[in-house]
């Protein structure tokens, strides 16, 4: 009979080989890294069938039933750790300790001669990842802080990775980051989803050239995102009755990324929700009126709403391109800025936020 140590040894060899059968771990050394480091340990008393499923799984909820943490899903920690590069020797600041379980893989990958400092703003988060790690025999070093502040007591860092989702950068991660070093988090910009963005510096600007969509729990404290206020004007358009331009966008486009590329690369993304709609549409605004692709009848048009002719036949337009080019992520890259420094720019997205200004543009 198996042994529940020789049952868990299964499933996670079973794991790491559903990862890389699907072509997510690519790298050898994650891979030893996962298949070394048991996710049952991070996870006591969940049942092996849940453990060793390639998904996240919620750890901690608010007062009011809000998710405030998980074990994040395999799949994306090891699309993130590659993106991260991490080497034996490296100094790593990790955001967010969650279970411990990303802050243990990177520890074997940095070896005895590195050191994996993981911050939580939590104190029962860091106090449950501390108890896993030493439970795994993981050296690493918890703290209890804000993450917006990293952790100087032990930078510079080799690399800095961020697991909670983020509209900004906060300047200490830029500030205690190595030379040559790497910068990897979850980022919200514009658009449905969060993009896990690796960062680098070139020429003295963070800039990633290597993004892909992710989708994480937001941070709490300081660099919690920013909600958005009350849109007088929009809801006044909105109030008032759209004009179909009888242009069908696919429901296909829609499933495989045309808001999101939208979002990225057109000045004037919107979402909004029109009065008794369930899910909100999304389109492009100016200073005049707002085009959605708004369904109806199981079809989706494109609709203009107050003088929104002109956003209308910009969003027809950029339909039309991504209908013919089906552009993906790595044709785009992101520069970021400390806010104020951005170089007046035109044809590319800007975003400003209160500390940095992310420019996207094509790679």
């Amino acid at each position: 009979m198996a042994t529940g140590d020789d049952a868990a040894r299964r499933r996670n060899e079973e794991l790491v080989a559903h990862l890389e059968s699907a072509g997510t771990l690519r790298d050898a050394a994650v891979a030893d890294a996962f298949r070394a480091i048991p996710r049952h340990l991070f996870l006591p008393g969940r049942p092996l069938d849940e453990v060793y499923e390639d998904s996240a799984i919620m750890t901690k909820v608010g007062e009011r039933g809000l998710p405030l943490s998980s074990s994040s899903q395999p799949t994306i920690m090891a699309i993130m750790l590659q993106l991260l590069r991490p080497g034996p020797g490296d100094r790593i600041l990790e955001i967010g300790a969650g279970t411990g379980y990303n802050a243990a893989l990177m520890a074997h990958l940095v070896g005895a001669a590195g050191h994996v400092v993981t911050v939580d703003i939590d104190p029962e988060l860091a106090d449950q990842a501390r108890a896993n790690l030493a439970g795994a025999g993981a050296d690493v070093e918890v703290a209890v802080a804000d993450g917006a502040e990293g952790w100087p007591a032990a930078a510079p860092y080799d690399r800095v990775i961020v697991t909670a989702s983020t509209d900004d950068l906060a300047p200490a991660w830029a500030e205690q980051l190595a030379g040559g070093g790497r910068l990897v988090l979850p980022l919200t910009l514009a658009g449905p989803g969060q993009l896990c963005s690796a960062f680098a510096r070139q020429d003295g600007q963070l800039v990633a050239s290597e993004l892909c969509l992710c989708g994480f729990m937001p941070m709490r404290g300081d660099m919690a995102p920013a909600q958005p206020g009350a849109d007088d004007e929009l809801a006044r358009w909105l109030g008032e009755a759209g004009r179909p331009l009888g242009h069908p966008v696919p429901l296909t486009d829609l499933r495989t990324g045309f808001e999101t590329w939208l979002a990225l690369t057109a000045w004037g993304y919107v979402q909004a929700r029109r009065r008794n709609d369930e899910h909100p549409a999304f389109g492009l605004r100016d200073d005049h009126g707002v085009a959605l692709v708004v369904e109806a009848g199981g079809v989706h048009d494109v609709v203009a709403y107050g003088d929104g002719d002109l956003a209308a036949r910009r969003l027809v337009a950029a339909h039309q391109v991504w209908s013919r080019d089906r552009p993906s992520l790595d044709q785009l890259r992101i520069v970021a800025y400390p806010t104020g420094s951005a170089p007046a720019l035109r044809d590319v997205l800007v975003v400003r936020r209160p500390r940095f200004t992310f420019v996207v543009r094509s790679a």
